[in-house]
């Protein structure tokens, strides 16, 4: 199957991409996919210690993947916020891959055995995406989700789904341009920008 990012219908509008805080999946390098791996200490403390950060903002909508560490993150990291449940912005299915080492991971564009294939994802995150960033306003929308759909983000914004994972809680700003799209970790600066 050839792939190409283009194929999947993608908002341009701009919005805020946060992964969820550290799990202690994460810090023993396992594939945690579908599973359920609460945030650990560090991650609890880096969703709170961006609080701050994106209490400077006045956002319009916060969503969030319904798995457990993406829906805490968001309850630390925007408290003054509800966050809407959308169950197409879950991590990916790694079928017989999950609770392996990382360094187990099939090709990205190849389907684990029992799991579920980047284009299927894709296809999924794309949707969610839509309905997500369906109101456009002033105020930008903040997505709570996790490693996989940001590489579901970026490859439909034209960028490697392959490169190095986004950081645990730090929040990113994916804005479009004139010619496709460009991201940046969000700072007190844009978000002065953004409200302005």
């Amino acid at each position: 199957m050839i792939y190409a990012p283009e194929k999947f219908e993608f908002p341009k509008v701009p919005f805020v991409f946060i992964r969820h805080g550290e799990t202690g999946a994460n810090r023993a390098g396992i594939i945690a996919g579908s599973s359920e791996p609460p945030l650990n200490e560090t991650g609890r403390a880096q969703a709170s210690a961006i609080a701050p950060l994106m209490a400077q903002g006045t956002w319009q909508s916060v969503y969030v993947s319904p798995q457990d560490r993406a829906r805490k993150t968001a309850q630390l990291a925007l408290p003054d916020y509800t966050a809407h449940v959308l169950d197409g912005l879950r991590e990916r299915h790694w079928g017989d891959l999950e609770g392996r080492p990382v360094g187990e991971l099939c090709p990205r564009f190849e389907t684990p055995p029992n799991g579920e294939g980047f284009d299927a994802m894709c296809q999924r995150v794309s949707f969610a995406m839509q309905q997500a960033l369906a109101e456009v306003s002033d105020e930008l929308t903040v997505i709570v989700a996790h490693s996989g759909v940001a590489r579901c983000i970026l490859y439909m914004t034209g960028f490697e789904a392959d490169g190095p994972r986004v950081p645990n809680a730090t929040p990113i700003l994916f804005r479009p341009t004139k010619t496709g799209w460009e991201y940046d970790y969000l700072t007190e600066t844009m978000i002065k920008e953004i409200s302005a």
